[in-house]
């Protein structure tokens, strides 16, 4: 005995109250039929009586349906037309957004009774009406029937007029007012607004009521007020193909001399490949991969950003509404996604943080952006996104490999124009914040004590008012200084516990096969790894002594690591007889965050012949100098923002982006300073030319002294 399936007409209830998330999502995909339809235009009309919406009207002036096309495809659930005119040829110009058949089922959700009127070229006009209501009592869906009937002389659509007009009646809730700004909110922002798309695809959104959606921001008006950094760019198979990042600074930033455009030319090659981080299985850390969109079978994909600037103290120059500004952004803030310029929901909505911008704002505590100050467009070609899959609820595409590759692949131009933007943002707070932005404490006891000698009166409470802010200024200095030297020992701690780590696995596996002499060296491998950071957190005094101890250290710490990565280390250390004032364990600290960043960048950017460069000179007058330089790709951000807290150039923003800063806070501590060079402006050895390695020079200059 055999028997088969068989379902309950409530089915197709459960499916349209279930499967779609909310109206707005009803709305938008009984649209995206209308786009399927090859329709040029759509409106969505809200019909209001005595202050409640009492009908939605959707019309499209589309291809239409005929009598079976209604019969064996609309009344169909889960059909698989769209998904074979996807595979074969169809005959429009587009190719279908939809695909399970499931999406019609927006009228469910929408309202009780629906009437639907359609007509093609060369068919008759054709009907029907459906009353929701009656699932309720159906036993079976032959207990359910619709009636198609055929109009001879068309009611809706006439003289030669093509389309499909939906009717919705006995709505299923009572439309607030926000929910009828965010359908105008989606609705706006079906296509995508980087791209004109008058002519193709347009849909309107009306009223019986005017005042319904006046006043509502449009993306135009907001981007022409607003706007400050703009980028743009297209990826194809495994790199970046096109490229433009433009600040435009308003007219009333007048202490801005020019803007500035970053075209592809000026990327380097980490930024040009496309990479990703990915968890790997038995891996502590997350690992780097190459990204190919042609192989993954996601296509070209092109990105739109503009980044705007809610700080206040440049924000008040702004000659716009800003709450109107801000209104729109906190409603539309994020980034969307776009298949053949229509939209993929719900990626950029507020609850949908795809690209995990908030949380690396969470986690990182400046520099990165938020979803509520930028307006993003990422589009897709249908045709060749066939690897991204959507899912059944019409929220996005499944989340399996390619489509993490796909958001690794955003997030990495992505950072390519924070970083940018980060730059640019440095520049303008030192312009309008003065020095506040880079010794916030010390301005405002600057400011305490204007203040007092300006409004006290009294001498004896004049003077002892200055001493209390003295004693703070010194109080907060030397609180400073502890923890920036904390700081420095804490970020070189996780290169020794990472080396210490990889010198115990080895020293297990030598142990386990039985190799004495083996286990012998790796274990004064750990007790050298150990001494050397000792070095580095060991209290010491500013004083005179040779920098080729600090150098001879400093090298030693990394000796492992060097050969890890296979990097060969040129240096004149063993030959300076150099001498200068500094604190010996500040001062090896300082050398090795410069090296730990050296080797992070020449073992990203290049396989092999990599090259460190650590030169002792006295080329800088007044002070005895050590030079540190590479064969890397040099620096990717402008040296005046390198050494300010938070400003990093790693690849999607990964650090904290406080080395650089800590190394000049160190080196200001010590009576010297850190000086950026360009290879021209500084004789480096012939060798050192020869290699390549005079990239990303910087300088410790440390005075001189008897």
């Amino acid at each position: 005995m055999t028997e088969s399936f068989s379902i309950t007409p409530r089915v197709i209830a459960h499916l349209g109250e279930d499967l779609i998330k909310n109206e707005s999502i009803a709305i938008l995909e009984l649209v995206k039929n209308s786009y399927d339809a090859n329709a040029s235009k759509c409106v969505v009309h809200f019909t209001e009586e005595k202050g409640s919406i009492r009908s939605i009207v959707i019309a499209d002036n589309g291809v239409g349906m005929n009598e079976d096309t209604i019969k064996n495809v609309w009344l169909v659930i889960g059909t698989d037309n769209k998904k074979k005119i996807f595979e074969g040829k169809h005959d429009g110009s587009r190719l279908p957004l939809g695909e399970k058949g499931v999406g019609r089922l927006g009228v469910h959700k929408l309202g009780r009774k629906i009437s639907l009127i359609s007509k093609t070229k060369v068919d008759d006009e054709v009907s029907l009406t459906i009353d929701w209501t009656k699932l309720d009592t159906a036993n079976s869906l032959e207990d359910f029937p619709v009636e198609i009937r055929t109009n001879a002389t068309p009611s809706e659509f006439r003289d030669g007029e093509t389309g499909t007009k939906i009717i919705i009646d006995d709505l299923k809730c009572e439309w607030q007012k926000r929910q009828l700004r965010d359908v105008y909110r989606n609705l706006m922002s079906l296509n995508s607004p980087f791209v004109d798309t008058s002519e193709d695809f347009k849909v309107e959104i009306s009223s019986n009521n005017p005042s319904l959606f006046e006043g509502l921001p449009k993306f135009e008006d907001i981007i022409s007020n607003g706007g400050l950094y703009f980028g743009s760019c297209t990826m194809k198979g495994s790199s970046v193909s096109e490229f433009s990042y433009d600040f435009r600074p308003w007219k009333t930033l007048t202490k801005v001399k020019s803007g500035r455009h970053v075209g592809l030319s000026d990327l380097n090659a980490l930024d040009i490949n496309i990479t990703g981080s990915r968890v790997v299985e038995g891996k502590s850390k997350p690992e780097d991969y190459d990204i190919d969109l042609e192989n993954l079978h996601i296509g070209e994909i092109k990105f739109d950003i503009i980044i705007f600037e809610m700080d206040s103290a440049i924000l008040n120059y702004l000659n716009a509404e800003k709450t109107i500004i801000r209104d729109y952004l906190n409603e539309n803030g994020g980034v969307r996604v776009y298949r053949d310029n229509v939209r993929v929901y719900d990626y950029g909505e507020r609850d949908n943080d795809w690209l995990g911008i908030d949380l690396k704002r969470v986690h990182r505590v400046g520099g990165n952006v938020s979803n509520n100050i930028i307006l993003g467009s990422v589009r897709l070609n249908r045709a060749e996104s066939t690897g991204l899959k959507e899912k059944t609820n019409r929220e996005g595409f499944i989340e399996d490999e390619t489509y993490r590759a796909f958001a690794d692949a955003v997030n990495h131009v992505l950072s390519i124009f924070v970083r940018l933007r980060n730059e640019d943002k440095e520049r303008l707070t030192f312009l309008y914040k003065t020095n506040k932005a880079v010794e916030p404490v010390l301005s405002s006891l600057e400011d305490a004590v204007t203040l007092i000698n300006a409004k006290v009166e009294d001498e004896k409470s004049r003077k002892e008012l200055l001493k209390c802010i003295d004693r703070v200024n010194l109080h907060y200095k030397a609180v400073k200084e502890t923890l920036i030297k904390s700081a420095n020992a804490g970020l070189n701690l996780s290169v020794v516990i990472h080396e210490i780590d990889k010198q115990v696995a080895a020293l297990n596996g030598s142990a386990e096969r039985g190799e004495v002499e083996k286990v012998l060296s790796i274990s004064k491998n750990i007790e050298k790894i150990v001494r050397g950071y000792t070095a580095m957190i060991k209290k010491s005094n500013i004083g005179l002594g040779k920098l080729s101890d600090v150098v001879s250290i400093a090298l030693d710490n990394y000796e492992f690591r060097f050969s890890d990565h296979r990097i060969d280390v040129l240096s004149n250390w063993n030959t300076s007889q150099l001498k200068a004032q500094f604190a010996r364990a500040e001062s090896i600290a300082v050398l090795t965050n410069l090296l730990d960043n050296a080797i992070y960048w020449v073992s990203m950017t290049r396989h092999d012949d990599r090259k460190i460069s650590v030169f002792l000179t006295d080329q800088v007058p007044g002070y005895s100098t050590i030079v540190v330089s590479d064969n890397g790709p040099g620096f990717n951000i402008g040296t005046d923002v390198a050494i300010q807290p938070f400003i990093s150039g790693k690849p999607n923003n990964v650090g904290m982006g406080l080395g650089l800063h800590i190394a000049n806070e160190m080196m200001n501590a010590m009576k010297g300073c850190l000086i950026f060079y360009d290879e021209k402006d500084i004789a480096l050895p012939e060798e050192v030319v020869k290699a390549g390695a005079n990239k990303a020079i910087v300088a410790l200059c440390f005075p001189k002294g008897e």
